[in-house]
Formats: structure tokens, C-alpha cells, sequence
């Protein structure tokens, strides 16, 4: 069976005319279907084609003042097809002048020489298929320099425009309002991931309602967020449209007839009191960095004629170039600003450890006969530890040191509360006063060792039952050793609340020193124990000894590998570094900073170094 390649319509109101006029048309492969001159019923049948070419007998041309030539220009499914009139020998040329200027492409004298008739219509059928690719080529043309024009003007600008906005609701607006511009979209919608779980729907446009949406913080949201996850099973809930493209990062482009698995957005809701029922809807992904989101368009609108159509694969290409831009300024903008906010941060960090560094001695105590020193380094910016140290009305001199549990911004205000709330409870049982003269003959001012015991042991109890009383929600507890020393005879009772023991030392032989002993806890922790119980310890310092106080910040310094200093270590290398307290403190310093070898601080290091100087001999 030969496969027809054209296909002709004859209109002439003698059928058996037209049947004789296309007897060789089989011949040829051609398939042809005849109608009557009626111009409705040519019309209606050439709508219901497709039809190649027209064959249009003159006298049906000529019906009512050329009625078909007239009305096929009008009717987009006739205009582009070529009418060739047929007549028969002895028509006037005049008439079939009139023929060609009515839009006939060419006219035929009934022929008799097939060959020459054929040659005639294929030069016809040439012509229709060169104007065919004529306008193609011009179709093209124009979608190519639309496509320039978009990149030239609005593509490739709109990154440095959408960045040079300075204020966030302008800037989404311009990013919904260019993707709807370029796809001829109806309306345009935002949605952004946010850190609860959900996408929020941040601004929305509807041009044929000529209703715009934005959300404002701490507002209640016209369109309520959608779940990333389904809360029964955790998986990601893909049966949304706007969840499903930014979670996967792939676009879909949807018709009513394709809506598949997704749910139908926003058919349910009312903008200004009116119904918006989405036909057609494309939605892209936003993803850059922290930025995850989806770009949705629905409702494309053919520009000559207004009508609803499918978005094209361009559009589609333009929208993901333009959401991808938006990604990326939103994500720029995202982080300049939680860049400043890390810079308040920052500041006001520098402003906690200035406060907190004022909580520490600004000038550590000197009694004749005594080195006191110390060190301390946080590992961040504020501290959980700190260390002090103080003179008493008749002399005495009062060492702190103390580790609250972690580190950072909790541990400092503790660390605040400890140290004033420890000072503020001792310091009490004592007029800050000049001691009054000794009577002539008298020798020194004598001290109160029940007020001074009773007050270091009252001082330590009172601040774990406030911390207690007051924080035991927040189980933050804290190590703490406090001392009263004697500069005269070198005794020290103290109260040591699990804390790390402090070292003694005596002075050994060849420039060295011996561990002489420790001093180990006297009670808990304060901050753990409701009605916890604390004993007084006591030694004496003698010429020559060194009391090595430290948290274990120091001991638990840790190499790159994640081997720790160790107190082994600390107790060979400050008996191994003879001499003043000064040069044992920084021995250890320098040792820990070896150890750490770059690595970042694990915890706080703060270190106390009291040595009692040597007689002279």
C-alpha cells in the first residue's frame, strides 16, 4: 500500500470534474479528499486536515465575491495552506488575476500533460515548504535573541541587582517578581527551609488577583508552613510539591493532567477573599549553601493571546538559572549577616573576658619572705576557672583556686557567681580595716584562728548550699581549693572542696625539688551535695617549699594524638626545676605548650605557685 506524502483538498461543485482533474494523483502517491464549493463546508474541512495544498475550481473561488479567499487568512488552520485555482480552457486571465490577488498562490488550466502538471503543484509545494522553514528559521531567530535579550538584560544583571538590594523583603520580592516577568507566570512564590523543621512560604504574587503576600516575623502565616519530614514516619514528605523539590534539588514542571503524586497547593486557600485554582505550575529548587528552598511559578500566560499554556522547557531553564542566582545572594546575605552577628558575639565575648579578667587580682599580694604567682590561660574565650588571692585585716593571706564544670559562656558566669559570692561569705567575719598599731612591747597583732577557721569552712558550706539552693537545675558544680597562710610561721589551713591536691615541695638537693606531699580533698565538690560536709586541713610551708596549685586543665593538656600531659609529668619537671616560684611556673608553662604541639586547648589552665623563700645562711 503506498503512503500518501501529500495531501490535497479539491473544492469544486462538479465532483466528477474534480475526480478527473487528480486521476493521476494515486499514481503519484497523493491522497485527495473532495468537498463541495459550500464555503462553510470547505471551510470545516480544511480545519479538520492536515492539508497540503488547495485546489480551488475558479467559478467556487469566484462564490460570493471570492467568500473563501477572503475568510481563509482569518482562520489560523487555513492560511498557511496554498490555494491553486483550476479552470478550464478559455477562462479569462483577468479572472484568474483577480484569483491571485484575493491570496491564491497559483492557478492551473485544466492540463493534459501530467508531468508538467505535476512540476506545476511540486513548485508550489516547494514554495509553501520553503516559507514553512522561512518562518521556523524566523521562530528560532526570534527565541534565540529573546534568549540574548534575557541573558544580555535580565539574566546575567539581575545577580549584581539582586545583591546591590539592601533590605531582605525587597530583594525576595524582585527575585519572584523577575522569574514571573520572563515565564509570563500569573503568580510566583518563596518558600524557605527554616532551622524548625518546616518550609515557610516567605512571599507570594498573584498577578490576576493583584494580591501580594509577605511573611513578617513573629506574625501569624497566612499560609501555614509545610512539614520537610511526615512526622509519623520521619521520611521525607514528598507528597508536597514545594518540600519535595527542595529537599531533591530536581525541578518539576506540572499540568492538571500530570500532577501525579503531589497534593494540590494552595486550592484550599482564599487570597483577598478569593479562590486561586493553579492550572499549570513549575517549581525549582533553591540550594546554595545554607539556603534551601523552591522557586514556584504557576499559571503561564501566552502573550499574544492570554491563554494558560504548559511551561516551556525555557522557562524552565531561566527559572533555575534565576533561582540559582537567588540562592546564592540569599545565601551570601544569610551569612554577611550571621557574620555580623558572630562579630556582636564576638565583641561582646571580648567585653566578658575583659569583665571576667577584672574579677581576677589585678596585683597578686607580696608578704615579705613569699613568691606568689600565677597563670592563667582559657581555653576560649572566658573561662570556668580562676584563681585569687588576698590579705586578711591582720595579715593573713587568703589562695583560691578553683574549675567550674565545662568551659565557655555557662562556666564564666559561675565562675563569677563562686568567686564573688566565696569572697563576699569570708571576707565577712572581717573589717576591711587598717589593723590598729601594736602596744609598745606587744610584738605583732594577734590573729582570731577560731574566726579564721570557722570562717574558711562557713565560707565554702554557704556557697554550695546557694548553688544548691539556686542552680541545681542546671547541675553546674564547681572544684575549689581555699587556704589561709600564716606568713610568719608558714602554716596554711585550708578547705579543699574536690579539688585536684595541691603539691608540696621541698627544696632538694643539686638545685632541685622533692615531693614532700599533696593536699588532698577535705570534702565534695561544691554545687553537688545538698547538706555536704567540709573539714579543715592544715600544714606548714617551711623556708625553702612550694605549694604548686593547678586545675586540671594543666594535667590534661593533650598532644595531637591525644596522649595527656599526666601529673607524672608534672610532678618530674617541677622536680627536676629548682629555684624561684616564678621560674617553676613558667617551666610548666613552656612544658604544656610543647606538649600541645598546636593542638587546640582542651580545657582552662590556671596554676598558683606559692613559695616560701630560703633563709640565708
Amino acid at each position: 500500500m503506498t503512503v500518501p506524502y501529500v495531501h490535497v483538498l479539491v473544492i469544486d461543485d462538479d465532483e466528477k470534474r474534480g475526480r478527473h482533474l487528480t486521476e493521476p494523483f494515486a499514481l503519484w502517491g497523493w491522497d485527495t479528499t473532495h468537498v463541495g464549493g459550500d464555503v462553510e463546508a470547505a471551510l470545516a474541512r480544511l480545519r479538520q486536515g492536515p492539508y497540503d495544498l488547495v485546489l480551488l475550481d475558479l467559478r467556487a473561488a469566484e462564490s460570493d465575491h471570492y467568500a473563501f479567499l477572503r475568510r481563509r487568512p482569518h482562520d489560523p488552520a487555513a492560511a498557511a495552506i496554498p490555494v491553486v485555482i483550476t479552470a478550464h480552457a478559455g477562462a479569462s486571465l483577468a479572472r484568474l488575476e483577480r484569483c491571485i490577488e484575493w491570496g491564491a498562490a497559483d492557478y492551473i488550466i485544466h492540463p493534459d500533460h501530467h508531468i508538467l502538471f505535476r512540476a506545476r503543484l511540486q513548485n508550489v509545494l516547494q514554495r509553501k515548504l520553503m516559507q514553512e522553514q522561512a518562518n521556523t528559521a524566523l521562530e528560532a531567530f526570534n527565541e534565540i535573541e529573546k534568549i540574548a535579550d534575557d541573558l544580555r538584560l535580565v539574566i546575567l544583571p539581575i545577580g549584581a541587582a539582586l545583591s546591590a538590594e539592601s533590605e531582605y523583603d525587597p530583594l525576595v520580592a524582585r527575585i519572584v517578581a523577575e522569574a514571573q516577568r520572563i515565564c509570563n507566570a500569573d503568580a510566583g512564590a518563596l518558600c524557605l527551609a527554616q532551622d524548625d523543621g518546616l518550609l515557610h512560604f516567605d512571599y507570594l504574587r498573584i498577578e490576576s488577583l493583584d494580591f501580594t503576600y509577605r511573611h513578617a516575623p513573629d506574625t501569624p502565616e497566612l499560609i501555614p508552613p509545610i512539614p520537610l519530614s511526615d512526622p509519623a514516619t520521619g521520611l521525607p514528605n514528598n507528597s508536597s510539591l514545594p518540600v519535595f523539590v527542595a529537599l531533591s534539588g530536581e525541578p518539576v514542571n506540572l499540568t492538571e493532567a500530570t500532577n501525579g503524586q503531589f497534593d494540590l497547593l494552595l486550592r484550599e486557600q482564599r487570597f483577598g477573599g478569593r479562590p486561586f485554582h493553579p492550572r499549570t505550575r513549575l517549581a525549582v529548587p533553591l540550594r546554595s549553601g545554607q539556603i534551601v528552598g523552591t522557586l514556584l511559578l504557576a499559571d503561564s500566560r501566552h502573550p499574544l493571546t492570554g491563554e494558560i499554556v504548559e511551561f516551556d522547557a525555557y522557562h524552565q531553564q531561566v527559572a533555575e538559572s534565576l533561582a540559582s542566582q537567588a540562592a546564592v545572594v540569599l545565601n551570601n546575605r544569610l551569612l554577611n549577616e550571621r557574620q555580623a552577628q558572630l562579630l556582636r558575639f564576638k565583641r561582646e565575648l571580648e567585653i566578658g573576658r575583659e569583665i571576667q579578667l577584672s574579677f581576677l587580682p589585678a596585683r597578686l599580694p607580696d608578704p615579705p619572705g613569699w613568691e606568689l604567682v600565677a597563670h592563667f590561660n582559657p581555653a576560649l574565650e572566658v573561662a570556668g576557672d580562676f584563681y585569687d588571692a588576698f590579705r586578711l585585716p591582720h595579715g593573713y593571706l587568703v589562695l583560691v583556686i578553683a574549675d567550674v564544670v565545662g568551659k565557655g559562656v555557662t562556666a564564666a558566669l559561675f565562675m563569677a557567681i563562686i568567686r564573688s559570692l566565696f569572697r563576699a561569705l569570708f571576707q565577712m567575719n572581717y573589717y576591711e580595716t587598717e589593723p590598729r598599731p601594736p602596744a609598745p612591747g606587744a610584738g605583732r597583732t594577734t590573729p582570731f584562728p577560731f574566726v579564721d577557721r570557722q570562717a574558711l569552712v562557713n565560707a565554702v558550706r554557704l556557697t554550695n548550699a546557694y548553688l544548691i539552693a539556686n542552680h541545681g537545675d542546671t547541675y553546674a558544680f564547681a572544684t575549689l581549693f581555699a587556704g589561709v597562710l600564716d606568713p610568719e610561721s608558714g602554716n596554711l589551713f585550708y578547705v579543699n572542696a574536690g579539688h585536684n591536691p595541691p603539691l608540696v615541695f621541698a627544696a632538694g638537693d643539686a638545685g632541685g625539688r622533692a615531693l614532700r606531699g599533696e593536699l588532698s580533698p577535705t570534702g565534695p565538690a561544691i554545687g553537688l551535695l545538698a547538706n555536704a560536709t567540709y573539714q579543715l586541713g592544715e600544714t606548714t610551708l617551711l623556708p625553702g617549699d612550694l605549694l604548686f596549685a593547678f586545675t586540671d586543665g594543666v594535667i590534661e593538656s593533650r598532644r595531637p594524638s591525644g596522649e595527656e600531659f599526666s601529673q607524672e609529668r608534672l610532678e618530674a619537671l617541677l622536680a627536676a626545676t629548682g629555684g624561684p616560684a616564678l621560674a617553676a611556673l613558667a617551666a610548666v608553662e613552656a612544658a604544656v605548650h610543647a606538649h600541645m604541639a598546636g593542638a587546640e586547648a582542651f580545657d582552662d589552665v590556671t596554676m598558683l605557685a606559692l613559695r616560701r623563700i630560703p633563709d640565708k645562711v
